[in-house]
């Protein structure tokens, strides 16, 4: 609910050391409050008679102090118990939020932080709702990166370590990698079950078991296959690629050239011309591939011409493009046109083995760049490979996984680096035919984690065919919901058009660390021998023997008399596969090892995985169960600093989590050493930047602010909690008795929470933290509290609308906690400590309670008049030049506003209203005028000094203190009435 007057009391000019209450400019007469004026030396009688609130809460932690109060916190409220009593004593249906597993490679970063906190968030949410949640942490132990850094003393180019060495080694690495990770997990407040066996990983048993035989349903259904196609290939990490592992350089630099081919067969057209030496054209980026080319494309619906340069050279290009060629090798002059269907019987000869090669006709081929005729080499191209295949052309390889030139290539290329040497090389061997050098920067994709440039290259690799189940996977999104809402169109498209541009998915690895894909190979034909009995009996080999048996054992011994006898098979004619499955189909198939009915509520990720670990479960569910592995998919931005730079320690901006959590000795920019400012600092750092942009900034600036703003939360749930222990001992039971404020109060209450509740539930971390901090401030500081402070301090502790108070101060304070326990859980957890702690009984984490907001809370017939005198006292604060308890005022009402002020205060005249205890005067004269438009306010000093006591009401004649105190202080019998005469 909005109410419109709370943005007229958000500027505080000071603070009240404890209670925190803001105080207005026209309040500056005011910051002397009860419990200043209760430690008054003249003053020392009275200050015994005021109920001040007390807490041993403390209003500021820092450093090691915060430390150690967030490790005691997680024990004391049994953090790492949560999730089995959850489990224990929530009703389901279950909320599963399925965890994509992080790499065990090393430390974690600012965006582990930001995505493991968010699943923390919906969990805990769930959770404080009532619902038991399915959340199981998991850890991608493969790939390469484990295995670089393990390996980085022993794999050198040229030599070959022992795989069960390189295993041994990167086991050890992830093993140690986990722990440290899990650690910090713990210390974050991630709920789960830490333990091994309440965690996954994807190099376990019983993991890759599940594995094999999700691998050999795919292979039964022919959705896998092998065959020898070009694919992604890193030189520098000897491995074929998946599209999701690698990365573009926008700013690569590559050497191009424009290479003249002797034609050996022109078109018929052409034929007059051939007293002169004719050439194609054909511009190519990566001259390299020059060795490996096989034909020439056009286009068969397109217009050639023949032309000559200045020099009296002969070329064929595309007529579309000759101005283009024009602005770099000179004038041409056109001789003759040709149609693109006329080339179809034309050769030319191979650039260096001088061999006669066709024309092709190819639909790739476009008239935007180059010349017209592409230079192809099915070995290097997806398009050219298809083009070979369509026309028959055994492909030719001759670049080895190191990217070199193989012998196939020609004694003077062999042993170079294509990349490097190798093209210079070829240009320097093709010079004469050299036509035009250029250097282009453009995007070219490179391994992800080695960062250098990668190839295309034609291997027999295994490949998942995705274009047998496009169509359902499409289908499939349609019915997916994406959050943040605002970026669902952008995201949907992202993932719609990578799934679209997919053909085929290249799933194996040519390196150790990893599963093996369950094959083995005929040696007189290459052709592959596996089944679902082979299978079985090495999933039985892994259960006794683990997984390294695969590598220790001989091909006779994987396979067994058993099935050699029943299948016939000749051992000596067997091999085993040396390929290992893309880590991207190991945490692929992660849904069907660890989802109950297999699919998740929720996937929440990185919006890298757009193009991986989304796109890999959604295909290998679609192929395996035909129906998506998600409901919902919630997609985070990624960190960056002030500058929008993505954080590396090459350049020096990097945040470390722990830096914020735990504090560093290390010096920041300005030279200063961090303090630790608490596990709920980052917390709250992600929850109000992680859901709102793509791009995430941290910035000690934006980090201390999240600092400042769990200490205003500190500093209202201290006022909130001394208030409450101010009657901790008293044992009266005291029927309250509500005034309009506080019906008010219990209003904004019920609809606070079903708005945080919406938030929540909407995955708007950002906005809940924004609301928390609007409704505290405003609703609950500047208007509740403050204008029940005199009832509080000054009233008997036997007084029924004081008890109204604490009842309602009481629904705050847990209401607050709740909406603020899944986002700070270190903070609720103190605070609701701080709450409990003079209890009986054994304390109860607010984690275990339930609380059930009434829906009588939702009645509006005191919102009206209390909107009303929440304005006027707008307007007293800016007429007062003083403390507004030292005037009176009278009140020249309209009709309207009479009838609802009226309520507030029956008589005419009046000190003790309730409409005096909201405007913060000491007397109101309430007038009805029925020919005014607007109510007016006049304000007029007192003649007497405010009460000692209380510092509210004028004081008697010939006292200290007001009629009111008298009577209070009597009835207690805390001092006599002769006291004051």
């Amino acid at each position: 609910m909005q109410y419109k007057h709370l943005y007229s009391l958000r500027v505080p000019t000071k603070h009240c050391n404890f209670c925190f209450l803001k105080l207005t400019k026209s309040y500056k007469n005011q910051v002397k409050t009860l419990h200043d004026a209760a430690k008054d030396k003249n003053n020392k009688k009275y200050s015994k008679t005021i109920i001040l609130p007390k807490t041993d809460f403390q209003l500021r932690l820092s450093g090691k102090k915060r430390v150690d109060m967030d490790k005691y916190l997680q024990e004391k409220c049994r953090f790492l118990n949560l999730y089995h009593w959850q489990r224990e004593h929530l009703a389901g249906p279950d909320f599963v939020l399925h965890d994509g597993p992080p790499y065990a490679n090393g430390d974690l970063h600012m965006g582990h932080a930001v995505n493991k906190i968010l699943k923390d968030i919906t969990l805990r949410h769930k959770i404080m709702k009532g619902q038991r949640v399915h959340y199981v942490p998991g850890w991608d132990c493969h790939g390469l990166p484990i295995e670089l850094k393990a390996i980085k003393n022993l794999n050198t180019e040229n030599e070959t370590s022992d795989p069960l060495e390189i295993r041994h080694k990167a086991r050890i690495f992830a093993e140690d990698a986990i722990i440290k990770q899990r650690e910090v997990f713990s210390s974050w407040g991630i709920m789960a079950d830490w333990k091994e066996s309440g965690c996954y990983f994807t190099n376990r048993p019983s993991y890759i078991q599940n594995q094999l035989q999700q691998f050999i349903n795919l292979y039964e259904k022919k959705l896998i296959f092998r065959d020898f196609k070009p694919v992604y290939w890193s030189p520098s990490s000897r491995t074929a690629l998946a599209e999701a592992e690698l990365m573009y350089n926008e700013k690569h630099e590559s050497k191009c050239a424009i290479i003249r081919l002797q034609m050996c067969d022109v078109p018929l057209k052409l034929k007059r011309f051939t007293n002169n030496t004719i050439y194609a054209l054909a511009w190519t980026t990566t001259p390299w591939t020059l060795v490996a080319n096989q034909a020439l494309a056009f286009s068969a619906n397109s217009e050639y011409c023949l032309v000559q340069d200045s020099h009296g050279n002969f070329y064929i290009i595309a007529e579309a493009l000759v101005k283009d060629i024009e602005l770099k090798i000179g004038h041409l002059k056109s001789i003759a046109s040709i149609n693109g269907n006329e080339l179809s019987n034309a050769k030319y000869l191979h650039p260096i083995r001088k061999e006669s090669l066709p024309f092709l006709p190819g639909e790739h081929v476009t008239m935007n760049l180059g010349t017209g005729l592409v230079h192809t080499a099915p070995a290097h191209g997806p398009e050219d490979f298809l083009l070979a295949l369509r026309y028959n052309i055994p492909v030719l390889s001759v670049v080895d996984q190191n990217g070199r030139y193989t012998e196939a290539a020609g004694i003077e290329f062999a042993g170079l680096k294509v990349l490097d040497e190798g093209t210079e090389k070829v240009l320097q061997h093709l010079n004469q035919d050299i036509v035009h050098i250029e250097f282009i920067k453009h995007s070219y994709p490179y391994d992800w984690r080695t960062k250098k440039p990668v190839i295309i290259r034609a291997s027999h690799q295994w490949f998942v065919d995705i274009n047998s189940i496009k169509t359902k996977a499409l289908e499939m999104l349609d019915s997916i919901e994406i959050f943040p809402e605002k970026n669902r169109l952008p995201f949907l498209n992202s993932l719609y058009a990578q799934i679209m541009k997919r053909p085929f998915w290249c799933i194996s690895r040519q390196r150790s660390w990893g599963t093996p894909i369950p094959a083995l190979y005929f040696k007189n034909t290459g052709q592959v021998f596996t089944n679902r009995e082979w299978i079985n009996r090495l999933c039985d080999l892994i259960e006794k023997n683990g997984i390294d048996c695969w590598w220790k054992w001989s091909t006779e011994e994987l396979v067994g008399e058993e099935i050699l006898n029943k299948f016939k098979l000749d051992k000596s004619n067997l091999k085993k596969g040396e390929d290992i499955m893309d880590i991207w189909f190991d945490s692929g198939i992660s849904w069907s090892a660890i989802l109950p009915e297999k699919k998740a509520d929720l996937y929440l990720e990185g919006q890298d995985q757009l193009t991986g670990w989304f796109q890999s479960s959604l295909l290998t569910s679609v192929a395996l169960q035909n129906s998506s592995p998600y409901n919902s998919l919630f997609v985070h931005g990624f960190v960056v600093d002030e500058n929008a730079a993505k954080m590396s320690k090459s350049q020096g901006n990097i945040i470390h989590p722990d830096d914020i959590t735990k504090g560093s000795k290390k010096s920041d920019k300005s030279g200063s050493e961090k303090n630790a400012c608490g596990v709920d600092t980052l917390r709250w750092w992600v929850s109000s930047h992680g859901c709102q942009h793509t791009q995430i900034r941290v910035t000690q600036e934006i980090l201390q602010e999240s600092k400042e703003s769990i200490e205003k939360l500190r500093l209202i749930l201290r006022f909130l909690l001394g208030v409450l222990n101010s009657n901790a001992e008293s044992k009266l039971v005291i029927d309250p008795k509500f005034l309009h404020l506080d019906w008010y109060m219990l209003h904004s209450i019920y609809h606070y929470n079903k708005q945080i509740q919406n938030l929540y539930d909407n995955y708007q971390y950002h906005n809940v933290c924004r609301l928390v901090k609007n409704w505290t401030t405003n609703d609950v500081s500047s208007i509740y509290c403050h204008l029940n402070k005199d009832k509080l301090y000054c009233d008997p502790i036997t007084s029924a609308y004081r008890a109204a108070t604490i009842q309602v101060i009481d629904a705050i304070l847990t209401v607050v906690l709740r909406s603020i326990a899944p986002i700070v859980p270190h903070l609720a957890e103190e605070a609701w400590l701080h709450r409990t702690k003079n209890a009986n009984t054994e304390y109860i984490p607010l984690h275990y309670t339930s609380y059930t907001i009434p829906e009588s809370w939702n009645q509006s017939q005191s919102i009206e008049c209390i909107e009303a005198a929440l304005c006027l006292r707008s307007k007293v604060n800016k007429l007062a030049t003083r403390n507004t308890w030292e005037l009176a005022t009278t009140i020249m009402s309209t009709k309207q506003d009479y009838q609802l002020l009226s309520i507030l205060q029956k008589e005419k005249e009046s000190s003790f209203s309730e409409l005096c205890d909201i405007l913060q005067v000491s007397q109101i004269t309430l007038i009805e005028n029925d020919t005014l438009t607007e109510t007016q306010i006049h304000l007029n000093s007192i003649d007497r000094q405010l009460c000692k006591r209380c510092r509210r009401h004028p004081e008697n004649d010939g006292t200290e203190i007001c009629e009111r105190c008298i009577n209070i202080l009597d009835r207690n019998n805390i001092i006599s009435a002769t006291a004051f005469t």
